[in-house]
Parts: structure tokens; sequence; C-alpha cells
């Protein structure tokens, strides 16, 4: 069974990488639907109708039996609207997206998606990117829906285009169309490992050695104020100010945390960031200062939902060991 799968995968990939199922040119959005981006085949019902109305006919004709023709040709007229009226349902569609909001490995990425017509008859649609879908009804004439789409690991992950079909009226074909999005969306890495409580000594001691470093640097100017040391005076500064500016002086605070990818050495290289993850995520929660302490990357020490992005970013994005 498993090399069956790893096969049924083999060439999955191989037929997806066929350059008539490559997404095209990026669209602009909103995106109008027209005639030559429309599709449309049978479905197996519509291939089993038509098979047996081929025989229909056929014994008509060996029979001379006019009457049966007769009911032939009236249900292939019936078929032909059928695939006249499907191509119609998305002709003049027009459609949009937005960038989906990051989320940690495994949760389901969330693609707005906004559909507008002229004719909200609450025929049913469906959304398809890859192999998530969704089905929705144009009920009104302008429909926001979101489309689920699965994660499995950290990073970009590539949305190459969306799918807007429909089996409408009868089911007896499928007809489409593709939006070429090419857009991406960040993709952080799963949280798992020991609570932040359980941070190492190490980071510790770091935190104390950026405590003396980081005092002796100047972090702002403000004005002067009585009481304040002369050898803190910007005389250049307050010669352009025109006033007495002072420098003040940054001193880390005592609850600030460093998250050090080095202090992390018994674990593999999946399970630090994943740690780190958890750490970053424990330290927003709790509300403290944290630095994230990646090799060649120091973030912080900050806090708050863009320092937070930001520490989750880098990590998202490292090398996959």
């Amino acid at each position: 069974m498993r090399a069956l799968a790893a096969w049924r995968g083999y060439f999955g990939e191989r037929w997806q990488r066929m350059p008539w199922l490559r997404a095209g040119a990026r669209d602009a959005q909103p995106f109008s639907v027209g005639n030559r981006r429309i599709y449309v085949l049978p479905t197996g019902f519509g291939l089993f109708v038509g098979t047996a109305l081929a025989v229909l006919n056929l014994g008509s004709l060996n029979y001379n039996n006019n009457a049966a023709l007769l009911l032939g040709f009236l249900v292939i007229s019936l078929c032909t609207n059928a695939l006249i009226a499907g191509h119609l349902a998305l002709l003049g569609l027009r459609l949009s997206t937005d960038a989906p909001a990051p989320v940690f490995a495994g949760q389901a990425l969330q693609l707005p998606v906004v559909l507008e017509t002229d004719k909200p008859d609450g025929r049913r649609l469906l959304l398809e990117c890859g192999t998530d879908r969704r089905e929705l009804a144009l009920a009104t004439a302008e429909t926001r829906a979101t489309l689920p789409i699965a994660t499995a690991r950290r990073g970009w992950q590539d949305i190459q285009r969306l799918s807007v079909s429909t089996r409408h009226p009868l089911g007896l074909a499928r007809a489409w169309c593709h939006l070429n999005l090419h857009a991406r969306a960040l993709v952080y890495p799963a949280p798992s490992g020991k609570p932040l409580s359980a941070l190492p000594p190490a980071a510790d001691g770091e935190r104390g050695r950026r405590h003396r470093d980081r005092s002796e640097q100047p972090h702002h100017l403000r004005e002067y104020r009585p009481g304040d040391a002369r050898k803190q005076i910007a005389w250049k500064a307050s010669a352009r100010a025109g006033n007495l500016q002072v420098r003040e002086y940054e001193r880390a605070s005592a609850d600030e945390l460093a998250l050090d990818w080095r202090s992390l050495p018994h674990l593999a290289h999946e399970a630090r960031i994943s740690q780190l993850t958890r750490w970053v995520l424990e330290a927003e929660r709790r509300q403290r200062r944290y630095a994230l302490l990646l090799p060649g990357n120091r973030i912080g020490p900050d806090s708050g939902a863009e320092h937070r992005h930001r520490c989750l970013k880098a990590l998202a994005l490292m090398p996959h060991g």
C-alpha cells in the first residue's frame, strides 16, 4: 500500500507540472471572467447520458422508429442547453482575493474571496485551490467567502491559482475557469516543547550581560531637566535645536528575556525552531520584553504584535535542516 501511495504521489506531482496545467501570467484584480477563460467538459454522468442517447438513436435508426428518434433529439437539445447554461453561469463573474493572514503549520490558511455577479440567482459554485475546496451559493450581488487551504510545513506557501467551477444546472458537464494568483502566504512554525518557565539559565546570563552593555549606550535625546548631569548634555544637538538636549540612556529591564538559539544544543534543528516559537508566544502572552537570538540575526528586545510577527517570520524562514 505504501508503494502504491508513493507511485500515486509521484505521478500526481509529475501531472501537476505539465505545461498546460501550470498557472499562466498573474491576473489583475478584480478579474472578470470572459468567454476565452471558461472551459466546459462532460462529467461522468454526462458521458453516461451521452452514451445512452447514442445507443437510443442508433437503435431508432436501425428499427426506423420515428418516435424514439424524436425523443432522442429532444433530450439532446436539452443537454445542449444545459452546457450553454453552465457556460453562462460563469460568464461575467468578477473575482478578487486578499492576502491570507499567517497561520501556524498544520492550521488552514483562510484565503478571502469576493465574488460579484449581476445575476444573483442562487446558483452554486465550487471554489478550489489544489485539493482544498468550498461550495457556496450566489444569493446576493456580492458574496464573500474564505477558502481554507491546508498547510504542512513552515515558510512561504505558494498559492498559484484559484478555480471556480459549477455543474449547473443538470450536472451533465463541469464548467470552470482559473484565476491566476501567483501569491504566497507565510506559515509560522508549529509551537511545541517546554514552557517558558523552563528557560535555560544561559538565556538569563545573556540577559545580564546585555544589561551591563546597553546601560552605556544612548537611547534617545530629551530636553534638559534640573538635576541632569553635565556630561549627559549633547552639546552639538543642543546647538542645532536651540535648547539643551540630554542623552537618555536605556537600561534593560529586569524582566527582559533572551530567547537564544544557542541555549538549545540538545534539540534537533526543527525542534529548536518549534521550541523558540512556543517561547515567543508565551513571552508575548505574559507581556514580557524579549529578544530573539538566531544565527546571524538578533531581533529586539521589544514586545507587541509587530515584534511577535518579526520573530515568528524569522523562525519560519530559517533554512530547513
